[in-house]
């Protein structure tokens, strides 16, 4: 009972697309509804954010208010900070230091001191 290779061939490409088409058509109806879903979902932002903006309506003027009132000030402020300095010398006076300075020479040994004292034993000294 040998079957023709047409009839094999023809049953096999049966039997795969009985596999692959539900499968397919599966993928794509899914893909086309988490498309409609996102379509709804900006929908619905967009309807709740225009339902804010009328709601706060009041309170988005007086946001727009203010910010055109600090934008004012800005502009006079640098207007303020262009015009030129008056040519006044005024005199600077140094602020001195209230400890006074120690001696040069006894910071340096002060210092080779404190190398000495931390030098291993049997380290030549300066």
């Amino acid at each position: 009972m040998g079957l023709s290779k047409q009839t094999t061939f023809t049953v096999a490409g049966a039997l795969m697309a009985a596999a692959i088409l539900p499968g397919l058509a599966g993928y794509v109806a899914a893909r086309f509804e988490a498309h409609e879903q996102a379509v709804n979902e900006v929908l619905r932002l967009r309807a709740q954010l225009k339902d804010i903006r009328t709601a706060r309506g009041a309170d988005m003027r007086t946001l727009e208010l203010r910010d055109a009132e600090l934008r004012a000030a800005q502009v006079s402020q640098d207007k303020a900070q262009r015009q030129p300095c008056r040519s006044q010398l005024q005199r600077v006076v140094l602020a001195e230091p209230r400890t006074p300075m120690p001696d040069p020479a006894a910071v340096e040994a002060l210092i080779r001191s404190r190398i000495e004292l931390q030098a291993p034993p049997g380290w030549p000294t300066r």
